[in-house]
């Protein structure tokens, strides 16, 4: 939104989202649950508005979260950032010429038939 200068009230007109509800997801540090067809809609008005400015670029949910590994859940998946990064280096050592792959985790969003 600040890349193209939209407002609340604006992208609530291209995505059918109320404008308070962007301004909740728009300031929330952390955001526990988003349903699907809120962000297939936040997804659409953003990819309308930057349409609307002549950039043909498609947004994406990986273009509006960013994700933080919190060690939380399976103690059995504890190390695994040290893992990524110690592969990495390896790789670095191994391929001199060529750049390390950063460790890279992947989040998956499924639509919640409850919030539905």
């Amino acid at each position: 939104m600040a890349e193209k200068k939209i407002s609340n009230k604006e992208l609530a007109e291209l995505s059918g989202i109320h404008p308070t509800s962007i301004s909740k997801l728009k300031n929330a540090d952390e955001i526990e649950q988003i349903s699907g067809r809120v962000l297939n809609s936040l997804c659409n008005g953003l990819t309308k508005a930057y349409q609307a400015a002549g950039d043909n670029r498609i947004i994406t949910p990986g273009d509006l979260f960013d994700y933080t590994f919190d060690h939380d859940g399976d103690p059995t998946t504890g190390d695994i950032q040290s893992k990524g990064l110690q592969k990495a280096e390896n790789e670095q050592l191994s391929n001199p010429g060529k750049p390390a792959i950063p460790n890279t985790q992947v989040l998956w969003l499924t639509p919640n038939k409850e919030a539905s």
